[in-house]
């Protein structure tokens, strides 16, 4: 038997806890619940996650979002230029062939890194102040046909002239002299049989300033009264 003298002396010697600690205790289980509370609610989907960091991703490069997009699956194709023959194996091939004809053998020829320029003497083609070639010029002019259908490299002829006024009556400035020059040599290789493509323009004085300056101004008149043909290194008909 359990002496009832004994129960009620160990009830008496328990050392209650003081009202505050328990009210502590309280509040502090109410912290702990406030906060899961807020980590549950500031929990993010891992979707809305990704959509985020993209987002972030946009505005820190604004230059990819006003970049064009393809609206067509098909690309732009390029555009390939087919090499001529080689500049300096033209200029060879124009000395030995040039020197047939007597004006064709006055031409100075001036090889560049993509081009060579045959530079035909106006004085030796045209009369002063005239498009007219003469007979001994279009005897020029088809032996030169001869030799360009042979390279087949794509042209142009230039026309110039020298800074002196044209003639009254004649032509309304130089440039519409050295560009009926152009297209008199232009016509004359067709004529010729020449079935390459090509184009002519007329530069006028423009290019007079380009000359030595050194040399006696005479002789820079002289080079300046000229119709070049430019070999390009690119091959014709493209």
């Amino acid at each position: 038997m359990i002496d009832p003298g004994y129960k009620s002396e160990h009830h008496d010697n328990v050392e209650k806890s003081p009202a505050w600690l328990v009210s502590m205790g309280d509040v502090t289980a109410l912290m702990l619940t406030f906060f899961v509370m807020l980590y549950s609610m500031s929990y993010v989907k891992s979707e809305r996650w990704d959509e985020i960091i993209s987002l972030l991703n946009r505005r820190m490069q604004p230059a990819e979002i006003n970049k064009p997009t393809p609206t067509s699956e098909r690309a732009i194709p390029s555009i390939q230029v087919l090499p001529g023959l080689p500049t300096d194996y033209l200029h060879r091939i124009l000395q030995e062939k040039l020197v047939r004809d007597p004006i064709l053998a006055s031409a100075r020829l001036t090889p560049l890194e993509d081009q060579v320029v045959i530079s035909l003497p106006s004085d030796a083609l045209f009369t002063s102040g005239s498009d007219i070639l003469s007979e001994e010029a279009k005897l020029a002019v088809r032996e030169l046909a001869g030799v360009l259908a042979q390279v087949g490299n794509q042209i142009e002829i230039v026309g110039h002239t020298d800074p002196l006024p044209v003639p009254e009556g004649t032509y309304p400035s130089n440039w519409d002299l050295s560009l009926a020059r152009a297209l008199r040599v232009a016509n004359g290789l067709t004529d010729a049989g020449y079935k390459g493509r090509f184009s002519a323009i007329g530069m006028g004085d423009s290019r007079f300033r380009h000359l030595d300056a050194n040399l006696p101004e005479d002789r820079r008149y002289e080079l300046a009264r000229r119709v070049d043909i430019v070999l390009r290194s690119e091959a014709g008909g493209q």
